[in-house]
């Protein structure tokens, strides 16, 4: 520990250029400052700095001490900071938004952090529209999808892979397409929120298509579109997590296997500021872990 101290002592001599500036940022006297650089010097067995009456400068030897002593600094700071965190229980109000396809996995993660931080307080709004976070005095914005540029931050937590499906029943009236570019002959929801509601792209090895369908039914809800698939009003990809279980009961029926027909990021959105707080932090933190689990 004493080592430690005085590499820290040494570090503020160098940055500081003086015995005396390294003093008044220590809040220690100019003599405690010189006795720790001496035995630094004694101990190490090689002279670390320079001094004239004028200035001090480092040696070759100070010079690679320095730049230790700076790593191993910063080292056992992170290490006090990993360890202040850990011992910090999160506690106060969080107000966090999502999509309402999102509701169940949200609500099982505000309902685990709850139990595990008993000082905590959460306000979960499920809500497909993009929220005002700082007129709302929301915290935490979980979304699905792309971003639009704002002076928010955002954690990307995971991908959200999209199945191209649709009903038994809808197959059985119109067939199957068995390529993209017969999807154009057939009925598609469109989902308004997407990039390009109108242009779905879809991968196969190193070959990209991208096919304009038309559809009588647009909607900006995903829960919409699951609706809609189901009572066979057409085709539509949609993230994997929310059909999972039609596509096991064979309610639904996947589509072109052999195409990736892309995936939705799903993000943590956050004011900057805020994330500085441990309750946000370990909220994003918990979140993530179990959306990775789950989609």
């Amino acid at each position: 520990m004493d080592t430690l101290k005085r590499m820290v002592v040494f570090a503020h001599v160098v940055e500081s250029g003086s015995f005396a500036g390294a003093a008044r940022r220590l809040g220690i006297a100019r003599s405690a400052v010189s006795r720790h650089i001496t035995l630094l010097e004694k101990n190490s067995g090689v002279r670390l700095l320079n001094r004239t009456t004028r200035r001090l400068s480092l040696t070759e030897a100070g010079e690679i001490y320095y730049q230790s002593c700076t790593r191993i600094i910063a080292e056992a700071e992170n290490a006090s900071q990993r360890i202040r965190q850990l011992q910090d229980e999160p506690r106060g109000s969080l107000k966090i938004a999502g999509p309402i396809s999102l509701g169940p996995q949200l609500a099982e993660a505000v309902s685990e952090f709850t139990q595990r931080y008993s000082a905590m307080n959460i306000e979960l709004r499920l809500d497909d529209r993009v929220v005002d976070m700082v007129e709302e005095g929301i915290d935490i914005s979980l979304r699905i999808g792309w971003l639009a540029d704002s002076g928010l931050i955002a954690r990307k937590i995971c991908e959200s892979p999209r199945l191209l499906c649709a009903s038994p029943d809808y197959l059985e009236r119109h067939g199957s397409p068995t390529t993209p570019l017969q999807l154009a002959q057939h009925e598609c929801i469109i989902f308004t929120l997407l990039p390009t509601p109108h242009q779905w792209a879809f991968t196969r090895g190193k070959s990209r298509q991208v096919v304009q369908v038309s559809g009588r039914i647009k909607t900006n809800s995903v829960i919409a579109v699951r609706s809609l698939l189901l009572s066979g009003a057409g085709i539509a990809p949609l993230s994997r997590f929310l059909i999972e279980d039609a596509l096991k009961s064979g309610q639904l029926v996947p589509l072109l296997p052999e195409y990736d027909c892309g995936s939705a990021g799903v993000y943590a959105v956050y004011q900057d500021a805020h994330y500085r707080q441990a309750k946000v932090r370990m909220f994003i933190d918990h979140v993530a872990k179990r959306l990775k689990h789950l989609l």
